[in-house]
């Protein structure tokens, strides 16, 4: 008897998982369907594919036990500068040759700005200012009428910049004599009655950051420092050392900072921009982010904005160019969670073309590069996940194969069968077991695995995860999936 079409068997179609483009963390999982979930120790590249965030390996000790404060690459002295414990280090080549600064010392457990004529170096978190001649010693600044409460420091046209935490105003040295100091040589944001929480300068502009403004100045050569017109922006800072100049030819020349409504803003032609729509639930429901610290990282041609929730434990990765948020973390086996990402802080060592990032809490300086694929030794697990698809409907289907593309043959003499794990759940349901797809033994480079048969549901959620000390790019992958009975 011939089948009738009502009997006839559905035919199973090839369809995109949504692990490619940008996650999204502002809603509750259940609600997402096309669009992924989550990337974890890993950012999106040009392409849209994930791929693993840069490893870190240990480079210098400076045997504090604390963490790095501050971290700068002194360009005309071919040195990078650390802070740690309140204590002062110059490290003058690629070994990571250290030698301690003495005198004068800073406040301990708290960031440290950096500001440079390129012959003298000013440094402070909280104090009164520092500063050194390569040849040391470090020197407080002694002049009577220099701020004696200052956080942020920078240097433009020959002034030494600062702001003043007791007055909440902005101070300038002499433009002939950083360590010279005027009474009158002081300013005051105007748009609002704000105090000056933070500074910074990026070509020749001064931002002055408040919790509730931001005012942009310049020195007109006669005042010498007044307010842009119209550089008034009514989005203030909520923690002032998240506040973050960029400076790349890829994306152009911004700002970046979480504002006081605990959103992230980045400048555009004056125009403050929302960029955090993606996590903005996640940053919402913190107890607090008054503690937040950020770096711009330049790591793989990539501009990142990383920036750590010490409290929460919880560290979120800004690409500038492909605008995609993603988490970075710690992977802690005891407790198999993520903890708070290693690094503080950060410096590019041009001439060893080496990417430095200081430990929040060990004083570590780690190397940081896309060749590391572990953080110091600690398993980096890094993975991506989607949302609970349905493919349109809720009626049950069944998953007869799922064909994953990523990079493959990324086997080491030390890792000869690297592993990604594959695991789903269904309808909020919990997470299978966890099925291993090897990555490629030595010589083995096809582009795809395969796997077959796995299961019915009505909606599920999709998890692919790499924890071996390997390479891992996650290209894409391809359900066949049946609508229907069998």
């Amino acid at each position: 008897m011939p089948t009738t079409s009502a009997m006839a068997t559905p035919v199973a179609q090839w369809v995109d998982l949504p692990i490619t483009g940008d996650p999204y963390q502002n809603t509750d999982e259940v609600e997402l369907s096309d669009i992924s979930a989550a990337v974890v120790d890993g950012y999106v590249n040009e392409f849209g594919h994930t791929v693993k965030r840069p490893g870190l390996n240990d480079f210098v000790d400076l045997g504090t036990g604390q963490g790095i404060d501050g971290l700068y690459w002194w360009d005309r002295q071919n040195v990078a500068i650390a802070v740690s414990a309140g204590r002062v280090w110059k490290i003058t080549d690629s070994a990571g040759s250290k030698t301690e600064l003495t005198g004068a010392t800073l406040a301990n457990g708290t960031t440290v700005t950096f500001a440079t004529d390129g012959t003298k170096l000013a440094m402070a978190n909280g104090g009164k200012i520092v500063h050194t001649i390569l040849a040391g010693p470090l020197t407080e600044m002694a002049d009577a009428q220099a701020p004696t409460d200052v956080t942020h420091v920078a240097w433009v046209d020959g002034y030494l910049l600062a702001n003043d935490g007791s007055s909440g105003q902005f101070q300038f040295s002499s433009s002939t004599d950083v360590t010279s100091w005027a009474a009158l040589d002081f300013a005051t944001a105007e748009g609002s009655p704000d105090d000056v929480t933070a500074l910074d300068v990026l070509y020749r502009e001064v931002a002055l950051v408040g919790r509730d403004s931001v005012e942009i100045w310049i020195n007109d050569g006669a005042t010498p420092f007044i307010r842009q017109p119209g550089a008034f922006i009514q989005r203030g800072c909520a923690s002032p050392y998240t506040f973050k100049s960029i400076a790349d030819p890829k994306v152009g020349d911004t700002w970046m900072w979480l504002d006081h409504n605990r959103r992230f803003v980045k400048l555009a032609n004056r125009t403050p921009v929302y960029v955090s729509n993606p996590y903005d639930k996640v940053i919402q429901a913190l107890t607090t982010v008054d503690d937040a610290v950020a770096e711009v990282m330049q790591i793989a041609g990539f501009p990142l904005y990383v920036i750590s929730f010490p409290l929460a434990g919880k560290t979120l990765a800004y690409n500038f160019i492909k605008e995609t948020w993603t988490q970075w973390g710690y992977w802690n086996s005891a407790i198999a969670d993520y903890q708070r990402f290693r690094g503080k802080t950060y410096c590019y060592a041009r001439p060893w073309n080496k990417h430095l990032v200081g430990d929040h809490s060990n004083g570590i300086i780690y190397t940081a590069s896309r060749d590391l694929f572990d953080d110091n030794g600690v398993t980096m697990r890094s993975l991506r996940r989607t949302g609970f698809i349905s493919h349109g409907t809720m009626q049950k289907k069944r998953c007869r194969s799922l064909r994953i593309r990523c990079k493959r043959g990324v086997a080491t003499a030390s890792v000869t069968d690297p592993q990604m794990v594959v695991r789903w759940r269904d309808s909020g349901g919990p997470w299978s077991n966890e099925h291993q797809v090897s990555l490629g033994q030595v010589g083995q480079h096809e582009f795809e695995v395969v796997m077959h048969r796995l299961g019915e549901y009505r909606a599920r959620q999709w998890e692919f995860i790499h924890s071996d000390n390997t390479d891992w790019i996650l290209v894409s992958a391809q359900e066949l999936v049946q609508m229907g009975p069998r």
